[in-house]
């Protein structure tokens, strides 16, 4: 049997990354109370977005695919990667937007009417998108080769323009506060499920070799997500205002370990 398929042990290396998926639920929930009860400008936000979206593209870049160089070949990687990416834009094309966040200006102009009637489809999108940030931690702590950081920081900095920008979203949709950030929590939950689902995943069930390739596909997801947010925003603001934050993300998380 090739040692890359051979199943994991059962440990109990799994406690770490839960801690991390609750400060991740932590900043979404910040987030969210922060839109409740002060509001966002949309500008503040832009600034957020960008810079959670450069987090995500080095993290895609500069560690999980790196770290999974020695399980991996390059065409296993590509695809991973090209099928991490196919799924998020599938889901935003024919679903909704997976990201609230990246998406956020899809909403600028919409009705409240508009933003109720969307709240289905809204959930079944950034549920999907929840999941996989709480598999990334879980499978993040268990395929690295030495304690790295780099997921759990990403995932909670986009956490929470994230939670600002839903419960900015349900706000216009004309749900009171209260029930807008519990709305909220209830959404970003999901990342808890993901986590559960990763953490059963690496205890025996998966080999190295395909946990690595849900990971890098997982990392896809994150290239769309960035490309998405930018492009959105850039539309919307200077490009100047949106790269520069943009690439504060990337060089942040260059650095991270």
């Amino acid at each position: 049997m090739l040692v890359g398929c051979q199943p994991r042990a059962y440990t109990f290396q799994s406690m770490p990354t839960l801690l991390q998926n609750f400060v991740a639920l932590a900043s979404a929930a910040a987030g969210a109370l922060i839109a409740a009860l002060a509001g966002v400008s949309h500008r503040n936000l832009c600034a957020l977005i960008s810079f959670a979206a450069g987090a995500l593209l080095a993290t895609t870049f500069f560690h999980i695919v790196p770290e999974q160089w020695a399980i991996l070949s390059i065409p296993s990687i590509l695809t991973a990667l090209a099928s991490g990416y196919l799924l998020f834009y599938l889901i935003s094309r024919y679903v909704f937007h997976v990201c609230p966040a990246c998406a956020a200006s899809h909403f600028e102009h919409q009705s409240a009417g508009q933003s109720r009637s969307i709240f289905w489809l809204l959930a079944i999108a950034l549920t999907i998108h929840n999941l996989m940030d709480g598999m990334a931690i879980a499978i993040g702590g268990e395929t690295t080769h030495h304690e790295n950081h780099s997921i759990f920081a990403t995932v909670t900095i986009h956490k929470f323009p994230e939670g600002l920008a839903l419960c900015a979203l349900l706000l216009k949709a004309g749900y009171q506060k209260k029930k807008a950030l519990l709305t909220t929590l209830l959404f970003e939950s999901a990342t808890l499920i993901g986590w559960i689902a990763g953490a059963v995943l690496t205890q025996g069930l998966l080999g190295n070799r395909l946990l690595s390739l849900l990971l890098v596909h997982i990392g896809g997801g994150f290239v769309y997500l960035a490309i998405h947010a930018v492009i959105n925003e850039s539309e919307e603001h200077s490009p100047r205002f949106v790269i520069l934050f943009f690439l504060a993300g990337i060089i942040l998380m260059a650095f991270v370990r």
